[in-house]
């Protein structure tokens, strides 16, 4: 009896020395903290929950495979339509706008807010050439001269 005890201790130790506190391998992440609040994200992990209070959506947890954000704002000036597609992409993203506007540009900014390209639109139809720019998720921001339009998430793979 005092063997088997003895074994099932042993058992239960090698059990509970190998069990080990989760860990997350994020592909990017960070950490900001304002007014005695924190926020801590990483990038790369499933969903664990999502809340919703009607106008703010807090979505926490993990990887979101599934998630495809295109639009980030609505567009600023009613009266014109945009298209930007293929989105995802792997090496052209073509802006389309219903009609011209004043000045209108586009930048290009990678996630931590660096930005990547910035140049006028010359037609209703502009390619974007995104061959250089390594896999990720950009933010795509379209302007009438200081006015912005409307701003998008591009997905390059």
């Amino acid at each position: 009896m005092n063997k088997a005890i003895y074994y099932l201790t042993i058992l239960l130790f090698c059990a509970a020395s190998s069990a080990r506190s989760q860990k997350v391998v994020s592909a990017n992440g960070g950490t900001a903290t304002a007014t005695g609040t924190e926020v801590s994200w990483t990038i790369s992990e499933p969903i664990t929950a999502t809340v919703s209070d009607g106008a703010t959506t807090l979505t926490q947890g993990f990887h979101q495979t599934k998630i495809k954000v295109t639009a980030v704002n609505k567009i600023q000036v009613p009266d014109v339509k945009i298209k930007v597609y293929p989105n995802p992409t792997s090496d052209f993203v073509t802006v389309h706008l219903g009609k011209m506007v004043e000045k209108p540009t586009y930048l290009l900014f990678d996630l931590s807010g660096k930005l990547i390209q910035q140049k006028n639109i010359e037609s209703t139809d502009t390619k974007i050439d995104m061959t250089g720019i390594v896999n990720g998720s950009y933010i795509l921001k379209l302007n009438s001269g200081q006015q912005s339009l409307q701003t998008f998430k591009i997905i390059k793979r």
